[in-house]
């Protein structure tokens, strides 16, 4: 090591004597190459462009002193890189010495420089910078005062490899702006406050610091073993010939550096002012606060060339860079911006779905959407965005946002999802044969997919509400255990069974039901459903009873929708048996607790058979003409139907046009002024969505309706002519004492129990 250093010092000493210009200059600027060279990633005063370089938020620090400490300077900087092409950085140099220690700000000097400099990444190999320098002068408190000047600096990088090696070339105009130290008189602060610069050697009141154009070169290469810096500068450029000496003079300095390994250096160098300078470097990285740490020592004699009276001077530098590099802040963006945030937002406009808010699902859904558009889920969050419109019935919105995925996302999986949402539309619409073409289309060109079993069961309903029942039951049947639609489907198929009288058949689809694990409420509700029918099936049989009777009272649940039924179902199965006792619990829970049901007609027919048989004959006449006038009419007349549907016609068109505006505003990013529109849509469509909301509820109401009218026609009938006979025993037996159910005969009519459905 010592003998590579006096190597070194001995080649750069004999370089000194035979190239260094030692005359001296009266107005020559000394230029500071002692903290940083270009190359260096600090060194904004050199050339600012070159802090593009700066890959970490990197902070250095140092001092320049003589053996005595009579003479120092001391230097700190930070860079902060952002983004792939900026850089910003700060660097201070403070100068002085303090003379008189007694006399105050007259025994002390001081020139103290604060520079803020910026970098811009032009293109990836071409870098501008510009930094603003203020330089605060106090000389002995005659001239005390601010000043500032400018620096801009160009940066070239044509060369950067593993094989040839980076080589970096700048050219930079120190000084552009030139700080101006104001001329003073004898008497103290008569220079003193803010004194402008001056500008292409203009005459000042004053001395202009020269400008000065600097020329750079910066290689590493060998495997980064080796460092070449040199450079050339032309001082005072701009020169004032009032302020004496030579304008243009030319200066050069050059430096190498040799890794001995990674981590260890060794340096010489030849300043601008033409004395040698040998040194070390060490660094260390990964550490556990620093990701690189080095620190570099120079020495050097400036008497070596001519006597400056300094002797011995040395300059330690330490540079410390921290955090993430520029590649991982944009790598950890972009996967922010592409993985993250989209997840995020996707999950987010997931919870508002799953909450029911389907109106700002929507809205949530199009803003991964339109801001994330090669999300690897945005296939997921369109069809989501859709099922959210079609949730709140906006079947048109829907459509169009499943016919644009279609087109969007061709080779999306979530495609036969769209299409047979598609075909769900057209199902809930009514529109059977455009339906049924969807279906076809999804056979042909998704017969594997995951939907097929769903289209395979709207297929199955549209043929059964068309009363084709046979090819409703070959569709159903292909729906296996697991798939969400098995419950209903083999409960449509016993219903179908049960219509061609294929009693086993529909017995077994029924059982299918019952004997599986439900997974959620819905298919609870539809295994009470299936005890139901089976039961009326085991009812019709001449020894079913009691089966029947078991399955009604396994429909425990008073919450359960079809517990009413299954109650008068069991008042039935006791009447049927004549035991009254046991069957009026049940009429009478319906009648007190469901006044408004489709089958409280009907329980007042159970009960008016139960006082017959009991031979209260004037209660029964009371309770079967109730009866008779709770079904003389169905529950919803045709002119309620009529009026509904006119009403709902009357709102269609400003409910489509909600929808479109829903649609747009979906598409749309979330600003205040989307927002906006969004509040202001949003009474107009909640007040739409209750219509809409409220008639769909009524054409529930009126599918029951139907459903119950044969059963409505049938009490009705059986009774008016029990309530003629009990009225004509009344009339024949004054006092309604005595009768009996033997005029009834057997009631063998009750084993013609109404299959409701």
């Amino acid at each position: 090591m010592k003998q590579v250093l006096l190597s070194i010092a001995l080649v750069f000493c004999s370089a000194s004597y035979l190239l260094a210009s030692p005359s001296y200059s009266p107005n020559k600027y000394q230029q500071n190459d002692w903290f940083g060279e270009f190359g260096g990633t600090t060194s904004m005063y050199v050339n600012p462009a070159g802090m593009v370089e700066n890959d970490q938020l990197e902070v250095t620090g140092g001092f320049f002193s003589t053996i005595s400490g009579a003479a120092m300077q001391e230097y700190g900087s930070i860079v902060y890189p952002f983004g792939y092409d900026h850089a910003i950085g700060f660097t201070f140099f403070e100068n002085g010495a303090e003379v008189d220690p007694n006399a105050g700000d007259r025994g002390s000097y001081t020139e103290n420089a604060y520079m803020i400099g910026y970098a811009y990444r032009l293109l990836h190999s071409l870098a501008i910078g510009v930094n603003l320098s203020v330089l605060y002068v106090n000389h002995f408190g005659y001239n005390n005062q601010i000043t500032l000047g400018s620096d801009f600096g160009i940066s070239w990088n044509p060369i950067s490899s593993s094989k040839l090696g980076h080589v970096q070339i700048g050219v930079a105009l120190q000084n552009w702006a030139q700080p101006v130290i104001a001329g003073v008189g004898d008497e103290p602060n008569s220079g003193y406050g803010f004194v402008a610069p001056a500008f292409g050697g203009a005459d000042v009141d004053g001395y202009a610091i020269p400008s000065n154009l600097n020329i750079s070169l910066f290689y590493r290469g060998f495997n980064r073993s080796l460092e070449i810096k040199g450079e050339v500068s032309m001082i005072d450029v701009f020169h004032n010939e009032l302020e004496g000496g030579e304008g243009n003079m030319i200066e050069f300095g050059v430096s190498a550096t040799y890794f001995l390994t990674s981590h260890l250096g060794v340096k010489g160098r030849l300043t601008k002012e033409g004395y040698p300078v040998v040194g070390a470097t060490i660094n260390v990285k990964d550490v556990n606060f620093f990701r690189y740490l080095a620190l570099d020592l120079e020495m050097s004699h400036d008497d070596l060339i001519e006597k400056k009276n300094r002797g011995f001077l040395w300059n330690v530098r330490a540079s410390a860079r921290f955090g993430d590099t520029r590649e991982e802040k944009i790598g950890e963006a972009r996967y922010r911006r592409l993985k993250i945030e989209p997840e995020n937002d996707y999950r987010a406009a997931m919870r508002l779905y799953l909450n029911r808010d389907f109106i700002a699902a929507s809205y949530a859904f199009g803003k991964v959407q339109t801001k994330y558009p090669t999300f690897h889920l945005v296939d997921q969050a369109a069809f989501y965005k859709g099922k959210s419109f079609e949730n709140m019935r906006m079947h048109l919105a829907a459509q169009r946002v499943y016919n644009e995925s279609i087109r969007k996302y061709p080779h999306s999986d979530q495609v036969p999802k769209y299409h047979f949402q598609l075909m769900n539309i057209d199902y809930k619409e009514g529109r059977y044969g455009e339906a049924m073409v969807k279906y076809q289309y999804i056979v042909q060109n998704f017969p594997k997919s995951d939907v097929k079993p769903d289209a395979d069961y709207i297929a199955g309903q549209i043929k059964f509400e068309q009363g084709q029942n046979k090819d409703a039951i070959e569709l159903l049947n292909s729906i296996l255990p697991g798939n969400a639609n098995y419950f209903y489907a083999r409960y449509t198929m016993g219903i179908a069974y049960s219509r061609l009288e294929q009693w086993n058949e529909a017995k077994g689809s029924f059982s299918d039901i019952i004997s599986q694990q439900p997974s959620n409420q819905s298919e609870k509700d539809l295994q009470d459903a299936a005890k139901v029918k089976l039961g009326h099936i085991f009812f019709a049989e001449p020894e079913g009873l009691a089966e029947a009777a078991q399955l009604y009272g396994q429909v425990s649940n008073v919450n359960s929708p079809f517990y009413e039924e299954a109650a008068l179902a069991l008042a039935w199965s006791f009447l049927k048996v004549r035991n009254t006792q046991q069957a009026r619990p049940f009429t009478a829970w319906i009648i007190r607790n469901r006044p408004n049901s489709y089958l409280v007609s009907e329980a007042y027919l159970v009960e008016g058979y139960c006082d017959y048989m009991e031979g209260n004959l004037r209660r029964a006449d009371a309770n079967l003409k109730k009866a008779e006038q709770l079904s003389k009419n169905p529950a919803i007349s045709k002119d309620q139907k009529d009026s509904a549907r006119t009403a709902y016609d009357g709102m269609k068109d400003r409910f489509d046009t909600i929808q479109i505006r829903a649609l747009d505003l979906a598409r749309q990013l979330p600003t205040p002024r989307v927002e906006q529109k969004r509040a202001a849509l949003r009474p107009d469509f909640e007040r739409a969505n209750r219509e809409i909301e409220n008639f769909a509820e009524f054409q529930q109401r009126v599918i029951q309706s139907d459903r119950f009218e044969a059963s409505r026609i049938r009490v009705q009938q059986d009774a008016g002519l029990t309530a003629a006979v009990v009225s004509s025993k009344i009339a024949s037996q004054p006092g309604g004492a005595g009768g009996g159910a033997s005029d009834l005969g057997d009631l063998d009519d009750l084993d013609d129990l109404e299959d409701l459905e």
